[in-house]
């Protein structure tokens, strides 16, 4: 669920959401933390977005499962330890889409549909 999504739902505001899951001095630090080069983000980026077909494309339909995945598997070929863990993903998200102003537009309700049943 989105942050917009959570507001929504539970009544929040989401400043609110921001700073309590993703800390509010250190957003972009994670960023640093990930050390993706300018290559290793631009092509984040064709994963993300295919901007070499639409270059102002901010938009992307990838699960942030698939995203996190591309990601290790380019920093893995550096360092083959490296690893998201607990919310360090989802943080390092939430920092790449401030930082080149995606849109993300993927969300999954099979897990909503599943818990309905």
């Amino acid at each position: 669920m989105r942050f917009t999504q959570a507001s929504a739902r539970y009544g929040i505001p989401k400043g609110t959401l921001y700073d309590n899951i993703l800390g509010k001095s250190k957003r972009m630090v994670v960023l640093e933390e990930a050390g993706l080069t300018a290559y290793e983000e631009s092509a984040v980026l064709e994963f993300c977005c295919e901007i070499s077909i639409q270059p102002y494309n901010r938009r992307t339909r990838k699960s942030l499962a698939s995203i996190l995945a591309f990601v290790e598997k380019l920093r893995r070929a550096r360092d083959p330890e490296f690893q998201f863990t607990g919310l360090a993903g989802f943080r390092w998200w939430w920092a790449f889409c401030k930082k080149h102003s995606i849109v993300s537009l993927y969300f999954d309700r099979s897990d909503e549909m599943s818990n309905t049943f």
